[in-house]
């Protein structure tokens, strides 16, 4: 009796062993003094740092919040359907796809599939750092999303190299001049693909793109508007 429970308990660790290889593999990466990255894979930990390095030295030079305290990233191999990235508002951590379950939830005509998959994961950690650093954006209302996620997507497309970013513009096809009411909560939930690009067209005719970016981030400028 005594040998065959002993020989369940061994077949039963085998089986948590090839089950859970994710709980045993996961390691944690500092990618800087405020930003670090649980992954399996040492490739993909590499391409969050160099994003990160990338989001935190845009935000210096466009406006947007410094982030002064520890952000956790976690890239996952599943989230809730329609995502490939997630900020836990208020938590300080980022759920992100591994790239090739990203490149599975792609879909072909998207504002951003232009991208191979290496350029797009490393613009979702920026547009996923981007909500960390104004998580507490300043807002005359319960919530101002429509901000937060314009200057998400615009550090997401300024993080892109010319030629991406161009093609991005030409895939867009808004010439017309872009006016602030076309910019809700209706187009971002409704047609995020869309509100990206209308956003890009916007901040393009600013006069001066960071000066607007740091006037949202400060709350100065509000592009939300309160419920009726």
């Amino acid at each position: 009796m005594l040998a065959e429970l002993r020989r369940l308990l061994i077949a039963a660790e085998t089986v948590l062993l090839i089950t859970f290889p994710t709980l045993i593999s996961a390691e944690k990466v500092q990618c800087g003094p405020y930003v670090s990255v649980s992954s399996q894979n040492t490739e993909t930990a590499e391409q969050v740092c160099t994003a990160s390095r990338r989001a935190l030295a845009l935000f210096e030079s466009c406006g947007v919040p410094k982030i002064l305290r520890p952000i956790q990233i976690n890239v996952v191999h599943d989230l809730k359907e329609g995502c490939v990235a997630l900020y836990h508002c208020g938590e300080d951590t980022i759920e992100l796809l591994e790239p090739s379950e990203m490149q599975e939830r792609r879909l072909p005509e998207s504002a951003f599939s232009h991208l191979n998959i290496d350029e797009y994961f490393r613009s979702v950690v920026i547009h996923e750092l981007t909500h960390a650093a104004n998580d507490g954006l300043p807002c005359p209302f319960e919530s101002c999303v429509v901000a937060d996620e314009y200057v998400a997507y615009s550090m997401q497309v300024m993080s892109l190299d010319t030629k991406s970013r161009q093609k991005f513009i030409e895939r867009s096809g808004i010439q017309d001049r872009v006016s602030s009411e076309e910019l809700s909560a209706i187009i971002l939930f409704m047609a995020p693909d869309l509100f990206a690009q209308k956003v890009w067209a916007h901040l393009n005719q600013r006069e001066n793109a960071c000066r607007y970016i740091d006037g949202l981030s400060s709350g100065k400028i509000v592009l939300d508007r309160g419920r009726f």
